[in-house]
């Protein structure tokens, strides 16, 4: 199942719509060095592995915000397609934004998931889900300031033995 909604994610990739966004470029491989001390700073190191992997799967969808010459933070989700009786529907989940210390509080974080999401329904996406953990208030504010709900409470996916939200932002 997971190869069938990656072929179609994939699919879907290819016909992916841009648009210009104010001071927010695609990621290039000069900015990974950079992109991966900023995750370090709020995430598993673990996780880079996988940043990584997906930098250069889906770099159609993965993106950096920039102050002048700095990056300030970084956002890249995925696509994943669900087949039910009425035909394709188009979700995605952000896996992973971030924002330098230096930055935060600065409306970077905003900017990057305001651009996004205009994308994303640019692209006929219908909700974006998105994990975060419950001690991240005041990122979990600012979801909810942007219309995400709370779905449900899970273990194990934030870090081993932590808590999160599965928080989900319906897009039509």
């Amino acid at each position: 199942m997971k190869l069938l909604r990656d072929t179609i994610g994939g699919f879907i990739l290819n016909e992916w719509k841009h648009i210009d966004k104010e001071n927010i470029v695609p990621v290039d491989e000069t900015m990974l060095s950079e992109i991966l001390r900023i995750q370090a700073e709020g995430f598993d190191s673990k996780n880079q592995k996988k940043l990584l992997k997906y930098s250069k799967k889906l770099r159609k969808i993965f993106y950096v915000i920039k102050k002048q010459d700095r990056i300030a933070g970084y956002c890249i989700y995925y696509l994943k397609p669900e087949l039910s009786f009425k035909g394709l529907k188009k979700k995605s989940v952000i896996y992973s934004i971030a924002i330098d210390k230096e930055f935060r509080g600065m409306g970077y974080g905003r900017k990057l998931l305001e651009e996004s999401i205009k994308e994303m329904k640019l692209n006929g996406v219908s909700s974006t889900l998105l994990y975060v953990n419950v001690n991240n208030t005041l990122a979990i504010r600012l979801y909810k300031k942007m219309g995400f709900k709370i779905i449900k409470k899970i273990e194990g996916i934030c870090g081993q033995k932590e808590e999160c939200y599965i928080m989900e932002l319906k897009l039509t």
